[in-house]
């Protein structure tokens, strides 16, 4: 609960000053947050991805013991890191002008409000399934496990938002970023499936 707390403060401090600090001229925010975004994207379908190779009890196959947990809880702070910089350096570019509200209010920024609304709702999203981690015991296993599966919202919101918002997004490669994790969260999630409904 303390890292969650420092995580959420040191967040609203990046966000104030980003808020603060004089606007680049130049493209490099511009660039860096595209590319802080895809990334963020691939590390929330990796950190979605291992928590199902771990429920599926798939990641003991190729890891060892309780690396696959580890590796899920270690993604998944890292998703989130990367989500934030996404975010500061928007907040930073001189092109499009994002302000705080704009970030932080779903549906309210003046560029494709609707893309940028739902990427602002899947950051909310992966927020509050990464703060449920340390809320375990007190939620409860059947609550903890519900409020999980919200992961799979996050992951299909930041794959609207990078596709219908990103300046790159009709690229083939840009796509196949896309693609192929949301392919590979899906596959697993059949997987799981059909083993939770086995006898």
């Amino acid at each position: 609960m303390r890292e969650l707390i420092r995580g959420l403060a040191i967040g609203l401090v990046l966000l104030a000053l980003a808020g603060v600090l004089p606007r680049s001229g130049g493209t490099a925010p511009w660039l860096l947050s595209r590319v802080s975004g895809l990334t963020a994207f691939v590390a929330l379908a990796l950190d979605a991805s291992f928590g199902l190779l771990v429920s599926a009890k798939l990641a003991n196959r190729v890891l060892a013991k309780g690396a696959g947990v580890e590796l899920h809880r270690w993604l998944s702070p890292l998703a989130l890191a990367l989500v934030l910089a996404h975010v500061v350096l928007l907040l930073a570019d001189g092109y499009v002008r994002f302000d705080a509200v704009d970030v932080l209010v779903p549906f309210a920024s003046g560029y494709r409000p609707i893309a940028v609304g739902i990427g602002v709702i899947g950051a909310y999203i992966a927020f509050v399934v990464h703060a449920s981690f340390g809320l375990r015991r007190r939620l409860g296993a059947r609550t903890w496990r519900r409020l999980h599966y919200l992961s799979f919202v996050a992951v299909a919101a930041a794959a609207a938002h990078g596709l219908l918002a990103g300046t790159d997004a009709a690229r083939p490669w840009v796509i196949a970023m896309f693609a192929v994790p949301l392919a590979a969260v899906v596959a697993l999630a059949g997987v799981r499936l059909v083993r939770a409904r086995a006898p």
